[in-house]
């Protein structure tokens, strides 16, 4: 009987960990990973795309990217736009043509669906330091794929920024503040300290009932009546 029990209260434990730990992995939103170039670096060179990686796959919900924005403006805070196309998305990476203009400062801003299906969107900054006679283009007024489609209220997010083939530089404006990954990260513990408080409970319900039946003896051994228990003559 005991050992059934325990069978029981393993598979109610692995039970409730496959139902609830796709849950908690479902509730954070995607985060910025990498970017190159990478937040508050110096370019020395000409670029021609800009690649965003996130934690997880980017949803294309359109099946056009419709619902991904991805500009570059610029210099030094002027609003022309040095994107050249729209945006393309591959699993968690999302890229855009760029056609840098005059050195400068420039701000890359983004928004995307993540996995979760919610909008994120945040913008960061870095140094453009070309060569000298390098060719500058004009860059256009307006984004060449206008506004993304409508979705869900955008969320900020926090970025991570170590990317390789960009030379450190100063420190960049950023046009939006980005919160801390520390608010995304008590949320995530929160849930999945819920989760495991959950499965802890059950299993404790379950031990509690087998140690329980393990007191009580077979109806089989009950102690003999006094009556019963006396000699006959």
């Amino acid at each position: 009987m005991s050992r059934r029990l325990l069978s029981a209260a393993a598979g109610l434990a692995a039970a409730i960990a496959v139902i609830l730990v796709p849950a908690t992995a479902a509730s954070a939103h995607d985060y910025l990973v990498s970017s190159d170039p990478a937040a508050d670096s110096t370019v020395q060179s000409p670029l021609d795309t800009v690649a965003l990686t996130f934690n997880d796959r980017v949803l294309d919900l359109g099946g056009n990217g419709s619902g991904t924005l991805l500009t570059v403006t610029g210099p030094d805070g002027a609003g022309t736009h040095y994107e050249t196309g729209c945006p393309s998305i591959a699993d968690a990476v999302v890229s855009a043509p760029v056609a840098l203009g005059a050195a400068g400062q420039y701000t890359v801003a983004y928004q995307v669906v993540s996995a979760d299906g919610h909008t994120v969107s945040n913008s960061y900054g870095f140094r453009y330091a070309p060569p000298a006679g390098t060719t500058a283009a004009a860059g256009s007024a307006s984004s060449p794929c206008g506004a993304a489609a409508t979705t869900p209220a955008a969320t900020p997010e926090p970025t991570v920024t170590a990317q390789a083939g960009a030379t450190p530089g100063p420190a960049a404006t950023v046009s939006t503040p980005q919160p801390t990954k520390a608010a995304d990260s008590g949320n995530m513990g929160l849930v999945i300290g819920i989760a495991v408080a959950i499965v802890v409970i059950a299993i404790a319900g379950v031990l509690i009932v087998v140690l329980t039946a393990r007191r009580k003896p077979p109806a089989g051994d009950a102690a003999p009546d006094d009556e019963d228990a006396s000699p006959r003559e």
